[in-house]
């Protein structure tokens, strides 16, 4: 096996939680398309159960996830001292599910569908690239 070159150890790393498999599939492709190392989980407890979650830069959660909801999901991942980013998207998102997000430490957001660009210039936005 080769060893990893400076650009692997550059990869930010992206959380992303989404119970649709077709849409965490295709959010998974985008984004490693673009670069980044993403660990993809269809709930919470999937997420709980790696020992690398929190290693991550950066989360990506539905809202809706079949154990709780995106809100829990961060507060918990704080409450276990990860201090990464994160970005909430939702298909059902309200002004009250977003005030709710932004007030406990969502940096973003978005209404699905959500565009490519939209999400991938965020994350560009508040994980610059490592020099």
């Amino acid at each position: 096996m080769a060893s990893p070159t400076a650009t692997d150890t550059a990869r930010r790393r992206v959380l992303l939680v989404e119970d649709d498999a077709a849409v965490r599939r295709s959010l998974q492709l985008l984004l490693v398309a673009q670069g980044y190392d993403v660990r993809a989980y269809q709930s919470a407890a999937g997420l709980a159960d790696d020992p690398e979650a929190l290693r991550a830069d950066c989360l990506v959660a539905d809202l809706m996830i079949p154990d709780g909801n995106a809100v829990t999901l961060l507060s918990k991942l704080r409450a276990c001292g990860w201090n990464g980013k994160a970005v909430l998207i939702s298909g059902h998102l309200t002004n009250d599910w977003a005030e709710t997000a932004l007030a406990n430490g969502y940096a973003a957001a978005f209404a699905k569908p959500i565009g490519d660009r939209v999400l991938t210039n965020c994350l560009t936005r508040l994980m610059p690239a490592a020099v």
